[in-house]
């Protein structure tokens, strides 16, 4: 069975709508039932007194005239009749006086009797009706004043002569209050049951179907059918929700639209550039040879001249331009064409010390200090040592030339649970502009004036090589940091 939270929403509002219903059925019913009973009960206590007062008035002749016989035949006469199941006269200390049974005359009346007539002289009412248990009798109390008529038997001081009891069946109007129960209880069942089934039509037609076919419609947005338009026919809630669900559809197929043309742009300006790359890395190829080739002439030829010659110095210019030019090409052949990553069990604080030993001769005239933590106790990972190297070198030589005169540059190794190598790498340098930072990464893209742009798209490789992640921050004047976060293998997981 379904936990109510998994519920449809027609089944949680159908649920409520019959809770609510059937509370409030049963108030009603509760109310009606009470109210049938109050206006029966109020009926039969009118017909109680007035079926008293009838008896005194047909047995009042025969008392005064002090026909006792004759009284008693009329009693028991009257309540064979109808639904009168006795009659009594008590005296006031409820003693029974004429009866419709005989036997029972001269005798007490039950205690419960008593107490009734003594409460009934206390309340000093004319007459009182009971309800006896389990209601089906109904007992009437009436009083029998002493009247100028009655003083030929009773002295005049006294004011009541005694009381006139009359037990009438109640049944008949019991068994009606039990129909009237059942029809209340009845209605109220089929008013519930109307009203649940006009909610679930309701809510069918009004909701739940708006609702399915909106889902249906996202269902084919998300498979992606942009073409989707949900007709609106109301301006309710619904409504409101079907317009919002075409804008959004709208703006998705919008960008949608967008994002294809960017992409056919992309898609144009990669072959454009894969095209530029080959061109590019065989010409590099091929001027590399030369480049080398001039490069060890002009080296034969600077020997040969004496240092005090003024052409010593033109050839050590010419000379080192011509590295320049083969550090360039070198870059670029690195960058269209990589090496293999080759992964091994090395200590990663080796590689951060090269690469400081290498960036140190580039400092030249600047004051620049190099703060190294590296892990502790010789820790292993599982890295590519040349590559790592060289990411770090490639970091260290844009930290100096963004160094105007002095500063310092921070390297931190962290190692998390065995799982992730991390390198944090600062500079208090001049730092990066904020519009440049989701630039820095991209081939060719550079703001140094002698610059190719290749460095740190060539870090961006290694990192990417090495299945990490690489962020950057930086603001402008006060520094750089980034976090290079690298997954750190076991022997097990080595590349074959």
């Amino acid at each position: 069975m379904k936990n109510i939270k998994e519920w449809s929403l027609k089944n949680k509002i159908i649920l409520h709508v019959f809770v609510i219903g059937m509370i409030t059925a049963i108030i009603l019913v509760y109310i009606y039932i009470g109210t049938q009973r109050n206006i029966i009960q109020a009926m039969s206590q009118q017909k109680a007194e007035l079926v008293g007062a009838m008896i005194e008035k047909s047995l009042l002749p025969a008392m005064t005239e002090g026909k006792l016989e004759e009284v008693q035949s009329t009693i028991q006469e009257t309540a064979s009749s109808g639904d009168i199941k006795k009659i009594r006269i008590l005296s006031p200390e409820g003693k029974i006086l004429r009866s419709s049974i005989q036997d029972e005359i001269g005798m007490l009346s039950e205690v419960s009797t008593q107490n009734k007539v003594e409460e009934l002289f206390s309340s000093k009412t004319q007459s009182s009706v009971i309800f006896i248990k389990p209601k089906s009798t109904m007992q009437s109390f009436r009083l029998i004043e002493n009247r100028k008529e009655c003083f030929g038997c009773h002295s005049s001081q006294q004011k009541i002569n005694g009381i006139l009891e009359v037990n009438i069946d109640y049944t008949a109007a019991s068994s009606l209050l039990k129909k009237s129960q059942i029809k209340g209880i009845l209605l109220a069942v089929i008013s519930v049951s109307l009203l649940t089934f006009i909610i679930y039509r309701l809510f069918g037609k009004l909701i739940n179907r708006p609702i399915s076919r909106l889902k249906d419609n996202m269902k084919k947005v998300q498979e992606g059918d942009l073409s989707i338009q949900f007709p609106i026919k109301k301006y309710d809630e619904i409504g409101n929700l079907a317009n919002n669900f075409n804008i959004m559809v709208k703006k998705l197929r919008d960008a949608n639209h967008k994002i294809e043309s960017l992409h056919n742009q992309q898609m144009e300006k990669a072959e454009h550039l894969a095209s530029i790359g080959e061109l590019a890395a065989g010409l590099a190829h091929e001027i590399k040879n030369p480049i080398a080739g001039m490069k060890g002439a002009l080296e034969i030829i600077s020997q040969k001249i004496d240092p005090s010659d003024p052409k010593k110095e033109i050839f050590t210019e010419i000379l080192l331009q011509i590295e320049k030019i083969h550090n360039i090409i070198q870059d670029l052949l690195s960058y269209a064409k990589p090496k293999e990553m080759n992964f091994s069990m090395v200590n990663p604080n080796e590689c951060i010390e090269n690469a400081i030993r290498l960036a140190n001769p580039q400092i030249n005239s600047k004051d620049i200090r190099f703060h190294f933590d590296g892990l502790p106790n010789n820790t292993l990972t599982c890295i590519d040592a040349d590559k790592i190297q060289e990411l770090m070198l490639n970091f260290m030589l844009n930290s100096i030339s963004a160094i105007d005169k002095e500063g310092q540059i921070n390297i931190d190794l962290i190692k998390k649970n065995n799982k992730e190598l991390e390198i944090i790498f600062s500079d208090d340098g001049t730092g990066i502009k904020k519009e440049h930072l989701h630039k820095i990464f991209n081939p060719f893209f550079t703001t140094k004036s002698r610059g190719t742009g290749l460095g740190l798209s060539i870090c961006k490789k290694i990192i990417d090589a090495h299945k990490g992640s690489v962020e950057v921050r930086s603001k402008k004047g006060e520094g750089t940091i980034f976090y290079i976060r690298l997954p750190v293998l076991h022997c097990g997981d080595l590349p074959c």
